[in-house]
């Protein structure tokens, strides 16, 4: 990996320890409860400034990008995500609006970089990584176009019932759609390495479907089209099971290293699409009333995609990027690998079988307790992996006497 990627994981990390630091907040409830637009800062610092900086640092790698321009996009990729992120903080709605489309103009920017690679090797030759993050950011640019409009919306003061729809259609195409995309793509790349077969691009193609089906079922308010869109994405997801299962089977779980963090993501691929099954039941029952639906199921939705999928996988990029590094603090793996994964499976069971704890007081609900579990270990995981992706220090060496 070239050393300038280093610096995209590093920025991407960087945002997710404000991620981190206000969800550990939010379920302690050591400050009372946080506001909304705080809450949302916790959301878009995720989904933005973590993931999707990891997911276009992992294109460029995976792409072979030489470009001289590489450091100064990722560069102003990180800038345009924290502006956004802060927009959301200040909860002024026309930096929202104004921000976001800045945001919406990086993002289609990797996109046309992807898809021009793409087209450049041949779509009809591309390996299955590449194809799963090319269709996974085309969603991640209509997620983020009705993002930009959801904004704008707020900032005129337009904001119509409709605008409820237009929220559940960008966040179950980030999440039904490009979320599944790449993390299924990035773990093939890292497990199995690359290559194209027919069951790789059969497994991408019905994710795309699924995603745009469900973003369609939502904004369109067609319920079949959400069962349809169910049905897809189980098939899906077994097939993702079935192709990488022998990978999963020969991972040594006691070893440090990438492998582990990669090979778990499967699990939460089929806890998450479970529990989005149940939650398109739940919306299905309710005739279409969102404010009906259990907020906690939504919360473990998020929290089984953000940081049992794509927290895994990229944590696991990190550690393939640095593997020929000074390991600096080795003991740290093993306690971010079973720090994270215990964490993140109590945290969703409490939030699915408890609820949320909106409203309750500090430490007096279930997710205070295992909410620092995960938080703690992903922040220990932010403070290892910056200091195994610092630049290293060249010996100088003096010449030899002639």
């Amino acid at each position: 990996m070239q050393p300038v990627l280093a610096r995209g994981f590093q920025y991407g990390l960087g945002i997710f320890t404000l991620t981190a630091l206000i969800g550990l907040a939010n379920a302690t409830k050591l400050f009372g409860q946080l506001d909304q637009n705080t809450l949302l800062t916790h959301l878009h610092s995720g989904t933005l400034g973590w993931i999707t900086m990891g997911v276009v640092t992992v294109a460029a790698w995976l792409f072979g990008t030489t470009s001289p321009r590489l450091a100064a996009s990722l560069g102003l990729t990180a800038l345009a995500t924290a502006a956004y992120v802060l927009a959301f903080w200040s909860g002024y709605f026309p930096a929202r609006a104004a921000f976001g489309a800045i945001e919406l103009v990086v993002i289609v920017a990797w996109w046309w970089w992807v898809a021009s690679r793409s087209l450049s090797e041949g779509l009809g030759k591309i390996s299955n990584p590449k194809v799963a993050i090319l269709l996974g950011l085309t969603t991640l640019v209509i997620g983020s176009t009705i993002g930009v409009i959801i904004q704008i919306q707020f900032a005129t003061n337009t904001v119509t019932q409709q605008t409820g729809d237009l929220i559940g259609t960008h966040a179950s195409a980030q999440i039904g759609g490009y979320l599944i995309l790449v993390a299924t793509g990035i773990v093939e790349w890292l497990l199995i390495g690359e290559r194209r077969t027919t069951g790789g691009v059969v497994q991408s193609s019905l994710l795309f479907v699924a995603g745009l089906a469900l973003a369609g079922g939502f904004l369109a308010g067609i319920q079949p089209l959400l069962l349809v869109a169910n049905v897809v994405q189980i098939v899906a997801t077994i097939v993702v099971v079935v192709r990488l299962g022998s990978a999963m089977m020969a991972t040594k779980w006691v070893a440090a290293g990438a492998r582990r963090f990669a090979a778990i993501v499967p699990l939460y691929l089929v806890i998450g699409v479970a529990l989005v099954v149940a939650l398109v039941q739940q919306l299905v029952a309710s005739g279409g009333d969102q404010s009906k639906i259990s907020q906690g199921l939504l919360h473990s939705v998020d929290h089984t995609f953000f940081i049992g999928v794509m927290t895994n996988t990229l944590f696991a990029a990190i550690l393939l990027a640095t593997k020929d590094r000074p390991q600096v603090w080795p003991w740290a793996d093993h306690v971010v690998f079973w720090g994270l994964n215990l964490g993140v499976l109590s945290f969703t069971a409490v939030l699915v079988f408890v609820g949320t704890s909106s409203g309750a007081s500090a430490f007096s609900h279930p997710v205070s307790f295992t909410a620092p579990i995960m938080g703690l270990s992903v922040l220990l995981g932010i403070a290892t992996f910056l200091q195994r992706l610092q630049p290293q220090r060249q010996t100088m060496r003096a010449a030899a006497p002639a």
